[in-house]
Order: structure tokens, then C-alpha cells, then sequence
């Protein structure tokens, strides 16, 4: 008897890849195959001065650091940017995994008032 024929399906994406993989933030989990050292190394070599690690305190929390653009903590707070990532990201993040994350800042100014030359 002849085995039944098979019928492949496949759908592709691609685009180019930009160095560093990560534009803003990357939260590590423990157990990350590569560690948090590993993982800043691999940042200076290909954005050196670009990103600053952060270590999580909290050992019930599964985040074990967190590589945070410096062009973010030029805007806001450190302590502000982690609390936000502890509310909405860290809940997601598994033991040995990365999450990418990607944190725009947008600001908008109201009510500036400007005097009109004569």
C-alpha cells in the first residue's frame, strides 16, 4: 500500500535584521541560557554605551534583570520604567526566557503660551 501524499502549507515573513535585536528593553527571566552577564556582554560588544542592566530584587518574581535602552532613563525614572514593566510585563515572562519589549515615550505639552511680536 502507498503512503499518502502530504501537502505542505507555508507562510513566511522577513525582513531585515537590525543590530541590536532590542530598540528599548529586554527583560530577562532566571534561567535565561545565556545570563544576565552573558547577555551584557553580547550588548557592549554590538551597542556599546547603549543599555544599562538592572538586576530584580524581588526573588518570588520570575524577571531576573532588565536591559533597558539609555535613551529611555534619559526621559523617565528608572523606578518608574521597572514599576510599569512589574505591572504589565514581568506576569508574562516564563524561567529561561527573554521578553522584547518595545517602550515609546510620547509627550505632549499643552497650554504653552506665546506672546505675539508687534
Amino acid at each position: 500500500m502507498a503512503p499518502p501524499k502530504s501537502k505542505f502549507r507555508v507562510n513566511m515573513e522577513f525582513h531585515a535584521v537590525k543590530l541590536p535585536p532590542v530598540k528599548d528593553i529586554l527583560v530577562l527571566g532566571k534561567k535565561y541560557p545565556q545570563g544576565k552577564t552573558g547577555v551584557m556582554e553580547c550588548f557592549r560588544f554590538i551597542a556599546p554605551d547603549e543599555f544599562e542592566m538592572f538586576e530584580n530584587t524581588n526573588p518570588d518574581e520570575v524577571a531576573e534583570a532588565v536591559v533597558i535602552n539609555k535613551r529611555i532613563l534619559a526621559r523617565m525614572p528608572t523606578e518608574q520604567v521597572i514599576e510599569l514593566l512589574r505591572e504589565h510585563v514581568f506576569p508574562y515572562i516564563s524561567p529561561g526566557e527573554a521578553i522584547n519589549v518595545n517602550f515609546d515615550i510620547i509627550i505632549n505639552i499643552n497650554g504653552v503660551e506665546i506672546e505675539r511680536q508687534p
